[in-house]
């Protein structure tokens, strides 16, 4: 039973730097701030959540 729990925790913290290091959406956002200011930055920001939580919500209904 122990072994599980050492493969989770492993799987777990392999997930966890996935998630954690920045992808292309954070490169957008970071350009948007760059090229266009804070405010542009703010609302690519917005619509990349957006898209995140609508492809999230469709996953959860099982329509994907």
């Amino acid at each position: 039973m122990s072994q599980y729990w050492s493969e989770f925790a492993a799987i777990a913290l392999a997930h966890l730097f996935a998630v954690a290091s920045p992808g292309p959406d954070f490169a957008v956002v970071l350009r948007q701030c760059v090229t266009a200011g804070t405010r542009a930055g703010m609302w690519t920001a917005l619509g990349v959540g957006a898209g995140i939580l609508l492809h999230v919500g469709y996953c959860i209904l099982g329509v994907a």
